[in-house]
């Protein structure tokens, strides 16, 4: 089976690369910026209600279990506190918030985390790939479905741009479609957010990936339901779908995927040759590793 992965790129290919940034990601309380309960239904249709009963600890302190990661600002006013990244459980109904760390690294700076919730392990692999796009590379150990969602405050001040995009492309003897978000701030080219969601199931791209929901400049994006995970770009000012499309490959896996977290935690730790080479014998994720430093 073949699936969607990234070649975790740092060069710009010679495309279209994002704008300048202000890197200011931090933690707070999820409503710091507002409580989402309040747009339950406009914001979060058909989901749990995002309340604190519903939102799980998973392998954080329990002091953390209520705090997300999100951005202040980017420069140039793109956000006023945005972010607040969450993974939801289809089949609990929870919420949980993962804990992005280190924050705020140099471009071309990938780190490799793994969060134990839901009885499953989430690998995520983030950072600023270059200029002005961040990544977030998200597989799931099982194939159970969830979603990756972040809601928050933009910085247009109900003065706003939206669009709803499309690009045609093709991976091997896939023709493919890249769904994609464009929000601005009428009359600046530079409070410019671009928002790009791919699955990495190959069927999961047959329709829009994401939704986003508005009340004035209160946003919330929302992958749909994806099995082996998603891979998401931000881009500050600039639409960078050729760009993105360079950074997608196809990896072949095998169809019942059984995560060894030991193995991949004795990998973080030791960051071996003999451990990598095992690892890639058993989820042939070679083409998928080589290309960054698992960081601890």
């Amino acid at each position: 089976m073949s699936i969607i992965i990234s070649q975790n790129k740092t060069d710009s290919g010679d495309y279209t690369i994002g704008g300048t940034v202000t890197k200011d990601m931090s933690n707070d309380t999820y409503t710091y910026e507002f409580n989402p309960y309040t747009f339950q239904q406009d914001f979060f249709p058909g989901m749990a209600d995002f309340i604190n009963e519903n939102i799980v600890q998973g392998d954080k302190d329990s002091n953390n279990r209520l705090i997300a990661s999100y951005w202040d600002d980017l420069g140039n006013d793109v956000f006023d506190d945005w972010g607040y990244f969450y993974i939801y459980d289809i089949e609990t109904g929870k919420y949980y918030f993962p804990l992005i760390s280190p924050q705020n690294q140099g471009d071309g700076v990938f780190t490799t985390q793994i969060f134990n919730v839901f009885n499953r392990f989430y690998t995520i692999v983030h950072g600023w790939t270059v200029q002005g796009i961040f990544k977030f590379d998200i597989t799931s150990s099982d194939n159970a479905p969830f979603r990756f969602g972040a809601y928050g405050n933009m910085g247009s001040d109900g003065d706003e741009f939206t669009q709803n995009l499309t690009y045609n492309y093709t991976l091997g003897d896939n023709n493919l479609t890249l769904y994609y978000h464009r929000h601005q701030e009428i009359g600046d080219v530079n409070e410019q957010l671009y928002s790009y969601f791919i699955p990495k199931k190959i069927t999961e791209n047959n329709s829009q990936s994401y939704n986003s929901y508005y009340n004035e400049d209160d946003m919330s994006i929302i992958s749909k339901e994806v099995t082996y995970g998603l891979t998401v770009y931000f881009s500050k000012r600039n639409d960078v779908k050729q760009w993105v499309v360079y950074d997608l490959q196809l990896s072949e896996i095998p169809v019942n995927i059984t995560f060894k977290y030991d193995l991949f935690l004795n990998l973080i730790k030791n960051n071996t040759k003999q451990t990598e080479d095992k690892l890639y014998d058993r989820f042939n994720y070679k083409k998928a590793l080589t290309n960054y430093k698992v960081k601890i």
